[in-house]
């Protein structure tokens, strides 16, 4: 199985649970059948003298679950390279990978040694760009040619935005009202996107912590989509729809797509009052159809739905 197998696209909407809990079969099964990925997390919010909990609450909860396919896309959020060695002796075959936090070029191979083992391929990576390295282009550069120098790009399938570690970094906290591209984080954002979108890699999207604020939610995801990102963290279930409603396309969008990837297809022309031009637009056309697959069409807006 090739770990890439895992589209970022599918993440959707992804909630993080604590590995405290005491529902965690529930959780990676039926308790919210929207859910499209759930992370156990064992690190921040788990707190230090809990670890020995979480570790074998999910212990006792993994060999309960189904296998990838049944219920939301199950990761595991390991606390520490030593966290991540000891999850590894445990029953994964329920679980589609593992989300690596506070990852930088100065830490990574310490977590990609323990994931080298043949046993382990199948599971996909996904790296949390979450430290004051990532306010740093360069470094971003040096992590972004190290998993190219060391041939990890197939393990990973998406790089995670930690929004609220990169606000503490900063020394500020998510105004309430205010999307991440209206913030200091907007500049942070857009840097990312340049490092690593170009070489293949997909980024997702950090939490709105204000979870009762679904409109700014809403707009926040769409915005996130205007930037390329894949993926939407959420800390609530009440966030669960919005996220998942902005994922679906227009109409328009989905007949503009498969006509731009057509095989026939002009070189340029013109559909819904703008310009296609498949040699600029076929990624972006992609991205439409998997969207489409995976979460829907949005219904008509009443001025598309009239006809003249």
């Amino acid at each position: 199985m090739n770990p890439r197998a895992l589209n970022p696209w599918a993440l959707g909407a992804s909630l993080y649970a604590p590995a405290t809990r005491d529902d965690l079969v529930q959780l990676g099964t039926d308790k919210y059948p929207l859910l499209s990925s759930l992370i156990y997390c064992t690190e921040d919010a788990v707190r230090e003298e809990d670890v020995p909990r979480a570790m074998a609450n999910l212990a006792r909860a993994l060999p309960e679950l189904p296998p990838p396919g049944t219920g939301p896309l199950r990761l595991i959020r390991a606390r520490n390279p030593e966290v991540l060695a000891q999850l590894l002796t445990m029953d994964l075959h329920g679980i589609s990978g593992f989300v690596l936090p506070k990852t930088h070029d100065g830490n990574l191979a310490t977590y990609m040694r323990h994931l080298h083992r043949d046993e382990h391929a199948h599971l996909s990576v996904l790296l949390t760009l979450e430290t004051r390295e990532a306010l740093s282009e360069h470094r971003m550069a040096c992590l972004r040619d190290l998993i190219f120098q060391e041939s990890w790009q197939h393990r990973i399938a998406c790089l995670r935005i930690g929004g609220n570690d990169l606000m503490h970094a900063l020394g500020v906290r998510r105004t309430p009202g205010r999307t991440l591209y209206e913030g200091p984080l907007e500049r942070v954002i857009s840097m990312l996107i340049g490092v690593f979108k170009p070489y293949g890699f997909m980024l997702s999207s950090p939490v709105y912590e204000v979870f009762e604020d679904l409109t700014t939610l809403a707009r926040e995801v769409q915005q996130d989509l205007e930037y390329g990102l894949s993926g939407k963290t959420i800390i609530h279930p009440v966030q669960l729809t919005t996220v998942l409603n902005g994922y679906r396309v227009t109409e328009g969008d989905l007949q503009e797509a498969h006509a731009i990837l057509a095989e026939d297809a002009p070189a340029v022309f013109k559909m819904n009052g703008r310009m296609c031009e498949p040699a600029t637009h076929t990624r972006w056309a992609q991205d439409i159809l998997i969207r489409a697959e995976q979460y829907g069409t949005l219904p008509p807006l009443r001025h598309e739905a009239l006809h003249f």
